[in-house]
């Protein structure tokens, strides 16, 4: 069994928790969160240890891993105390606010023998396996453009937590907010899975366009690799008409997933040349889809993955590569130029 505590038990910790409880060969430990009531809500629901203060939180006995689901400014400060304490951490992305950070991070969990794993949850959301599936069985033939999109317009998303409007901290610097530390580190992580190799370097825009002038709205990625595959990231929420999740063109056929108004991608359509060269159309309608990102599919497979059985996961060397990309994105577009990655 493994135990496991979290720090932070808001909207998303909330989700963690469940997750947790529900999951054969895990155990829900400890929680702790500044919300004494909120702590006491989970240690009623859950029967796990509560606390306030995370050093006494760091003391309760058979907790093996840590998941800190705060605000992106802490994670670093917590993913250090906590793996001097010789704990694995689960952490949220992005992994951390800067590359440097992440290195820090690194090195520290390398210093103390133990991991990081990054809740890189998009790795199980029903459109990206669909993609995979797609461009491994070479349905599509060869890959000539992948079009990563999450273009929405959700009065929700400043407010995303569970003090709401009263602190939409997604829309504050100070915690690390803006939708390129929000919705980048899924896409961008997608793009390194999917390309299984480093790219050649990016160029970015970022936007501020409508929730805040402290953060950035909107943001557009073109990825560069090592071939003719053409790597473009879209992200904003000020889009009135959705986007496409996903436009894919290949040399025998183009997929589709279909744009919602909201973060539930569940349309696909298929357009191909089939072996014995008759033309296909496949519309595929995937059920029971989640919201991206919560599909729950990390603590499915967190055993089976710690067991050696499965390597789905964004090791803590997979997410700083991310949030390295994240910030040569940030450059570019402060510096109106292609960035190398090195």
């Amino acid at each position: 069994m493994v135990g496991i505590g979290i720090i932070g038990i808001g909207k998303m910790g909330g989700f963690h928790a469940e997750w947790i409880a529900k999951t054969e060969g895990l155990r829900l430990v400890a929680v702790c969160d500044k919300n004494a009531q909120r702590v006491e809500e989970f240690r009623k629901k859950y029967g796990a240890e509560g606390y306030t203060d995370v050093d006494a939180f760091l003391g309760a006995k058979g907790m093996d891993w840590v998941a800190i689901i705060t605000t992106n400014d802490v994670h670093e400060l917590l993913t250090v105390k906590v793996l001097q304490k010789k704990k694995n951490v689960i952490v949220e992305k992005p992994m951390s606010l800067t590359y440097e950070s992440t290195l820090r991070m690194i090195a520290t969990a390398e210093q103390y023998g133990r991991r990081i794993l990054v809740h890189h949850s998009s790795r199980w959301d029903r459109d990206f396996l669909l993609v995979q599936e797609l461009i491994r069985a070479g349905t599509l033939g060869e890959i000539l453009m992948i079009q990563s999109k999450v273009m929405l317009c959700d009065a929700g998303w400043p407010a995303w937590g569970i003090e709401g409007m009263a602190n939409p901290w997604r829309i504050k610097a100070q915690y690390g907010g803006g939708i390129l530390l929000d919705w980048g580190p899924h896409l961008v992580d997608q793009f390194l899975v999917l390309m299984g190799k480093d790219p050649i370097g990016v160029y970015g825009i970022l936007q501020s366009g409508v929730w805040s002038s402290e953060v950035d709205d909107y943001f557009f990625a073109d990825l560069r690799f090592e071939g003719k595959t053409i790597c473009q990231i879209e992200v904003g929420n000020n889009a009135r008409i959705s986007a496409p999740r996903w436009y894919i063109i290949g040399s025998r056929g183009t997929l589709e997933v279909k744009g919602k108004s909201d973060p539930v991608w569940d349309e696909a359509e298929i357009r191909y040349i089939r072996t014995d060269g008759k033309r296909e159309i496949q519309r595929i309608q995937m059920t029971g889809v989640c919201e991206s990102g919560l599909e729950g599919g990390f603590y499915t497979d967190l055993v089976p993955y710690l067991n050696g059985e499965k390597k789905p996961y964004a090791t803590m060397y997979e997410a700083a590569k991310t949030v390295k990309l994240l910030d040569l994105v940030r450059l570019s577009s402060k510096e109106g130029r292609f960035v190398e990655y090195r």
